[in-house]
């Protein structure tokens, strides 16, 4: 029986890396895709951001407050990121692309640390509804 559990568990955090990794080079695709199509800047921040976050927060909540899948989120889209800094936008300079990569860390570091948050909150609020239980 161990065993099965045992196997459970690999596949599952298998399958959150993959997803983490997959996760992060798809989202950065679509922020390439979105910086190519032309949408201003402030718009490719906030929906990087947003969606990110969500994924984050996904991964997080999935993982129990796992941190490996954050990191590899952060892994799989560094490469897009890294060639996204590189574009120069309408006055030369490389800050707006810095700043939507820098976005898209914000988004993980914020999707993450609201996963830890909310699953603290669910377990404290679980142990008092127990405790009322047993009163």
């Amino acid at each position: 029986m161990q065993n099965r559990l045992d196997q459970h568990n690999t596949w599952k955090n298998l399958l959150i890396w993959i997803s983490a990794l997959g996760g992060g080079f798809l989202l950065s695709f679509l922020g390439f895709g979105v910086l190519w199509s032309g949408i201003s800047w402030a718009v490719q921040m906030v929906l990087a951001l947003l969606f990110f976050t969500a994924v984050s927060y996904g991964l997080s909540r999935w993982s129990q407050g796992a941190i490996l899948p954050e990191v590899l989120l952060v892994i799989g889209a560094l490469p897009l990121g890294l060639l996204m800094m590189q574009f120069r936008d309408t006055s030369g300079s490389h800050l707006l692309p810095v700043l939507v990569v820098l976005s898209w860390l914000l988004g993980i570091a914020a999707g993450y640390f609201w996963g830890k948050w909310s699953q603290t909150a669910r377990t404290v609020q679980s142990s008092v509804s127990q405790d009322n239980i047993s009163s």
